[in-house]
């Protein structure tokens, strides 16, 4: 008698289930996701091409990466940004051991390499109601690069060899990017794509060489531009009075990207 009872038991339950799932209506594709950000959230984000990028938005764990984040103006309004500092310097200054060199009296060299990028940038969110979160963008890239060689010998009569070379830049780029994020359970976490159009001008770029010497008593100076490659990217041996250089660089699809934002108040 048990038995039957528990047999009509799980037939009952059964029976149920079936009618319930043959009456169900589908559910609506939009869903509220509880990680999505709002008004006031900030973004760590990590940006991984997957191609050749004109420039970096992002912080991609190599060293000299930009350190990239995001704050939420609105729920559907984000600033983006971006900043690399880095600065190589080395110097040497001495006086000369007068028993191994007689004739030289003082000898000093310095080389320094300082770059500073700045990317600021927009991001406009759409639907806040479904996996997907999409979103369209804008990027300025503002990066700044000065390499300084210097070498200057002092003789004991007098006579000296002073050389310096400067060699600065500048880079400037614009980007327009579409791109989606989907959130990865209720963790304040989300994994997606990005990709668009970028352009970057690049200004400067040629080496100013100012050298001075004296010998014998008299003093010779020189002042001319070098650069390393020409317009057409040959090796350019000239000295040149005045020397203009930029280039310029656009492309479709350059900037396809992996992101990782990590979400926090």
């Amino acid at each position: 008698m048990r038995k039957i009872s528990v047999i009509f038991l799980l037939v009952l339950v059964a029976s149920t289930s079936f009618a319930q799932l043959s009456e169900r209506v589908n559910d609506t594709s939009v869903y509220n996701i509880g990680a999505r950000p709002l008004k006031g959230s900030k973004v760590l984000t990590f940006g991984f091409n997957m191609n050749q990028s004109v420039f970096d938005n992002y912080n991609d764990l190599r060293q000299g990466g930009l350190i990239s984040g995001k704050y939420f103006i609105k729920d559907d309004v984000a600033v983006r940004g971006g900043i690399r500092i880095t600065k190589e310097a080395t110097t040497s200054k001495g006086d000369l051991d007068q028993t191994s060199f007689p004739t030289i009296k003082s000898a000093s060299s310095k080389s320094s390499v300082r770059e500073y990028v700045l990317v600021p940038g927009l991001e406009k969110h759409f639907s806040s109601k479904n996996i997907f979160d999409v979103y369209a963008g804008g990027d300025l890239y503002l990066g700044f690069k000065r390499e300084v060689n210097k070498e200057e010998t002092d003789f004991t009569d007098g006579d000296f060899d002073h050389y310096s070379a400067k060699t600065p830049s500048t880079l400037v780029g614009l980007g327009g990017v579409v791109g989606f994020n989907v959130f990865v359970l209720n963790l304040p976490l989300s994994v997606g794509m990005e990709y668009g159009l970028q352009g970057l001008w690049a200004l400067g770029g040629k080496t100013h060489v100012e050298s001075e010497q004296r010998v014998g008593g008299v003093t010779t100076s020189q002042d001319y531009y070098t650069q390393t490659t020409n317009g057409a990217g040959n090796a350019d041996p000239y000295q040149y009075s005045k020397l203009k250089k930029r280039s310029t660089t656009w492309d479709t699809n350059s900037n396809f990207r992996l992101i990782l934002n990590i979400y926090f108040n």
